[in-house]
Order: C-alpha cells, then sequence, then structure tokens
C-alpha cells in the first residue's frame, strides 16, 4: 500500500461521511454527487484492502479499520490546525482564544461569571462559547470543533478525556412558600403527584427523572416543558410547580433564598457527573489548561 493515499483527498471524502453518517449527507455538504464520494471512498478501501464502512439502510457506520483511520485523520488535521496557529502566532500578536461547547444550563450563569472573572486574570483571552446538548457536545469536542466541553455524563465516553468530574445529582427545586417546602423529606412519589416543570427529553436531567420514576412504577404531570432552565428556574420560583436542576446552575437562586432544595432520598444517587472534557489525543494549549484548573475551582459548591 502506498501511505500516500492517507494524504490525499478521499481521506477529506472519508471524514465528511464519518462527521454526517451517510454518503448522501456527505456529498450535499461538500457540493458534489454521492457517487463522487462513493468513488473516493472504494479507492481508499481498495488502497487498504479492507472495508472502513458497514451500509446500513440508513446512513453507514464505521468498521474497527474505519475507526483507527477517522482517530489518524482527526489527529492529523489537528495537528495541521495547530502547527498553523503557532505560525501564525509567529507573525502576529494576537489575543489567546479557548473555543468552548457548554450545554444551556452551563451557559444562562455559570459560565458567562466564569469566564469574566478569568479575563480579570488573563484579559488578553478571548472566548467562543457555543451551547448544545450534551451529546452534542461531546461529540463537538471529540470532532475537534472545540477545545473544550462541558457537559454532564451517565458513563464513559471512546475518544473523550475527561479533564475535571464531579457528581451532579438530581435536585427538586421549589419555592420557599410551596407546600413541600417545609417538609423534612419529600419521595419521589410525592413528587409525581404535584405539578412539575421539567426539561426537555433530550437532557440528562430529564433521562435521569424517567429512570428514577420507572424504577418505581411513577408517572407524573408537567406543566411546563422547556429546554430553557433558567425559565423553568423562575417559573418554580413563583411557587407554580417543581423543577429540577444541578446546583451549579441554580447556585445563585438558592443563596438568594428564591428556590430551596428538597431533600428527597431517591435522588441523592451519583448517576450523573458534570465533566470538563477534552479529545483524548488531543493536548490543550497552557491558557485552556489555566481556564480549566479557575473554572473547576468554581464549579466545587460552597461549603455550608
Amino acid at each position: 500500500m502506498n501511505a500516500r493515499i492517507l494524504s490525499e483527498t478521499a481521506v477529506l471524502y472519508f471524514m465528511q461521511v464519518v462527521n454526517c453518517g451517510s454518503i448522501s449527507e456527505a456529498a450535499t455538504r461538500m457540493h458534489v454527487v454521492p457517487s463522487a464520494v462513493s468513488r473516493q471512498i472504494r479507492r481508499l478501501e481498495n488502497a487498504l484492502e479492507t472495508a472502513l464502512f458497514e451500509r446500513q439502510a440508513r446512513g453507514v457506520t464505521l468498521t474497527p479499520a474505519g475507526e483507527l483511520l477517522a482517530a489518524y485523520a482527526r489527529r492529523t488535521l489537528l495537528d495541521a490546525v495547530q502547527v498553523t496557529n503557532e505560525i501564525q502566532s509567529l507573525r502576529q500578536v494576537s489575543a489567546s482564544r479557548i473555543k468552548i461547547a457548554c450545554t444551556h444550563g452551563f451557559a444562562s450563569h455559570f459560565m458567562p461569571a466564569g469566564i469574566a472573572g478569568f479575563r480579570k486574570r488573563r484579559p488578553d483571552c478571548t472566548f467562543q462559547l457555543q451551547v448544545a446538548p450534551a451529546r452534542e457536545v461531546t461529540r463537538r469536542v471529540r470532532e475537534g470543533e472545540v477545545d473544550i466541553g462541558f457537559s454532564f455524563s451517565l458513563g464513559a465516553t471512546r475518544d473523550i478525556k475527561v479533564l475535571y468530574s464531579q457528581p451532579a445529582p438530581l435536585l427538586a427545586l421549589v419555592s420557599p412558600d410551596h407546600l413541600l417546602a417545609q417538609r423534612h423529606e419529600v419521595s419521589l412519589r410525592d413528587l409525581a403527584e404535584v405539578p412539575l416543570a421539567l426539561p426537555g427529553i433530550n437532557t440528562t436531567l430529564r433521562q435521569l427523572l424517567d429512570i428514577y420514576c420507572s424504577r418505581q412504577g411513577l408517572s407524573y404531570h408537567s406543566v411546563l416543558d422547556s429546554d430553557n432552565l433558567d425559565t423553568l428556574a423562575q417559573f418554580a420560583v413563583t411557587g407554580s410547580a417543581v423543577t429540577f436542576g444541578g446546583e451549579v446552575f441554580v447556585r445563585h437562586h438558592l443563596s438568594a433564598g428564591r428556590l430551596v432544595a428538597l431533600n428527597v432520598p431517591e435522588l441523592k444517587e451519583n448517576d450523573r457527573s458534570i465533566e470538563i472534557q477534552t479529545l483524548a489525543s488531543h493536548h490543550v494549549s497552557p491558557v485552556t489548561e489555566q481556564f480549566i484548573d479557575f473554572i473547576s475551582e468554581a464549579i466545587v459548591p460552597p461549603l455550608k
């Protein structure tokens, strides 16, 4: 096999298919016909003498050989970007830039305050912040679209290096005036019998709640569904419903006394963790390491 094949156009076509999950969508993004993409993939497979994709009814999935090639291509592309950035930095003085992806909960309050605090130490540093669901955050980290991701995890994820992790149990949150706020302990069954305000079905918050309720055969009544966690918190502040969230996202409401966390034993299991994620094969810059150290300290819950 001629190793030059790994530096040619065919690999770019291959990575577009990997990112899209289908040959037709890859062709659309590259503004070519699907047969041109298929031809390049066949050229790669013939040169490597192995199949790179398993063709399915809807799209394609990587074979083990395809996984290896995808990992190699990502490393190569990231190294090329890093070398280019380093060369540019020699030619001109520019501010350090950190690209971040995070979930909506981080973006609403915690991340703006964290970035502002860090820039007091490093005013030369600039940021790009992308907001997405937890799985999408991890995907953007894995594909090198961002430097770091702030997300939640219910388990280990391939190709991802976790630089910081902290348990993030589900909190049931109510206004201090809510009928449940005065109780020393509240059961999950009690919560299922009152109006709830819930995050979207694709969030880890909702997934955990569904898991806990399923274990006990419970169903619940949501009077407000929203992907905006600030909206849910503000709705709970009115006393109209119980909502759910992680401590870091409602810390300002808790400290101000606008919300209280109920004592719900069934929600205290550590099934979910906050994670600061990077691509396992990629080395983060010194300024990014400084930001991670700074923000990790800010995530830690305050002593009671």
